[in-house]
């Protein structure tokens, strides 16, 4: 058995960060891809990830025979995406923030922005998608195309790196319901019930707003699932 390096574990963090729960299995691609690169088998790697599963305040549901090292791990990069991305993609060669577990992982290429700002947003997006098993948390679409990681405190009112990356300020709406919530036409109160803006319910609405946005007002929403990368 070949013993797991600090940057094995990186890695093994980094897919842990960026996967749905319910991939972390032998028949994810980008697991596979890594497996042909790191000293490690699929099974070895999976069997990692879901220590992070309990380590992880959100979730502690993975196994219990966790290392220190990779509690070491988990506190040094559980902030710092923009790091951990730069990382394990430079480690590894692949565009792991970009990747899919149909359809693997990208090779980097000189075309690639590896600036650490660009690494935290695309962490962003794809750790908040993988949270909400690639569903709108309004409407339940599940088209690529048409989801947002969207910022629950706005980007442009993040004060700190924490603020601006951590997938605990990200829910996924869909493109209509995303642009709703920037523009503060639907709003998400803690205890998940939607509020529509006065704008929508006080002024005369065409029937698409009115069954799309206005009826939204008063619904209460199920919890929002665990983020794994909390």
């Amino acid at each position: 058995m070949n013993a797991w390096s600090r940057e094995d574990i990186i890695i093994a963090y980094a897919l842990y960060c960026v996967t749905p729960l319910g991939k972390i299995n032998p028949s994810n691609k980008v697991i596979q891809q890594v497996a042909e690169i790191i000293p490690h088998s699929v099974a070895s790697i999976v069997m990692r990830m879901r220590n992070f599963r309990y380590i992880d305040p959100k979730v502690s549901s993975g196994l219990k025979n966790v290392a220190k090292a990779d509690r070491m791990i988990y506190e040094e990069f559980k902030h710092d995406w923009g790091s951990l991305s730069l990382e394990a993609e430079t480690l590894t060669g692949l565009a792991i923030f970009d990747s899919s577990p149909l359809q693997g992982a990208k090779p980097l290429s000189s075309l690639t922005n590896h600036g650490k700002v660009s690494r935290e947003r695309h962490f962003f997006k794809q750790a908040v998608l993988a949270a909400y098993d690639d569903r709108c948390f309004i409407s339940g679409c599940a088209l690529p195309q048409m989801l947002v990681a969207s910022h629950i405190k706005p980007y442009s009112q993040c004060r700190s790196e924490a603020d601006r990356v951590s997938p605990d300020n990200g829910i996924c709406l869909n493109t209509f319901y995303d642009k709703a919530f920037d523009r503060g036409l639907i709003t998400i109160t803690p205890s998940m019930k939607i509020y529509v803006s006065p704008i929508i319910l006080d002024s005369p609405q065409d029937a698409f707003t009115a069954r799309w946005l206005a009826s939204l007002d008063g619904m209460v929403l199920p919890p929002p699932p665990p983020i794994s990368a909390a």
